[in-house]
């Protein structure tokens, strides 16, 4: 991986492949080796970049920097460091939220967005709901065991997989303080008001079987994006580029085809 400076912060990226530059970014708690079967596919055709944001995978500042600092690290490295237009973005999750953030404030460098699982903004019962589960992690004995097993089950994941281990292995690997208040300053941010600003097509995918994200949050994006189409993956939770990459790098070559 290449790295660049942010602050004074090491950030790490991935760069494979020639031509229309593709942005993967990936959601809390993961990094870039979540892309590792999109890298694989599109590399042959495509420019692909991913990134591991502040506090992720070999990304420094994750205690100093937060989630608005995002999508300032992504200006520094696609329009100042690697000087790229016609961005296409793709992000699940949180990673959808900071596409949302990039193609609102820099629109004439974007020429689409993939925005998978993601959300917007949310009622105050919604947030009450997802911080009931976040508080798990504060529980004495075992809160954190009880909070992974929440979180894996609304997601939609088979418990016993091969995804759900890597997954509970991986967000374990980072600190949890820093899990926990990246969470609740997602789930305070609304982002609904800033969508009338992006022109650029967008693609939403959404898990029929993620509860993580309900599915009127997809709606709602769908709702508000002036140019957007909604695809909802059946048998599919909350990490569709690794629980169906076949499908979503289908649906996701389409809409490259489109744009």
């Amino acid at each position: 991986m290449a790295t660049f400076t942010f602050q004074g912060y090491p950030i790490h990226y991935s760069r494979e492949g020639e031509g229309k530059p593709l942005v993967f970014l990936h959601g809390l708690g993961g990094n870039s080796i979540n892309w590792l079967y999109q890298r694989n596919y599109f590399k042959q055709k495509y420019q692909c970049i991913t990134v591991d944001m502040p506090g992720h995978g070999k990304s420094g500042g994750g205690n100093e920097l937060d989630f608005y600092d995002y999508q300032v690290v992504l200006k520094q490295l696609l329009l100042d460091e690697l000087q790229l237009d016609e961005i296409l973005l793709c992000g699940v999750s949180m990673g959808g939220r900071v596409a949302l953030d990039f193609a609102a404030r820099y629109p004439d460098s974007v020429s689409g967005l993939v925005v998978a699982d993601s959300f917007a903004g949310l009622d105050e019962e919604e947030k009450k709901r997802r911080k009931s589960i976040f508080d798990l992690i504060y529980e004495p004995h075992d809160g954190v065991d009880r909070w992974v097993r929440a979180v894996i089950d609304q997601m939609g994941l088979d418990p016993e997989g091969a995804i759900a281990k890597g997954f509970n292995k991986g967000i374990l690997g980072n600190q949890l303080d820093f899990m926990y208040k990246l969470f609740t300053l997602l789930l305070d941010y609304d982002q609904r008001n800033m969508l009338s600003s992006i022109s650029a097509p967008a693609l939403i995918l959404h898990g029929e079987r993620d509860r993580f994200i309900p599915l009127a949050c997809s709606e709602d994006l769908h709702h508000r994006l002036i140019d957007s189409e909604l695809v909802i993956l059946p048998e599919c939770g909350h990490l569709p580029n690794v629980e169906q990459p076949k499908r979503f790098n289908q649906e996701v070559e389409r809409f490259i085809q489109k744009v």
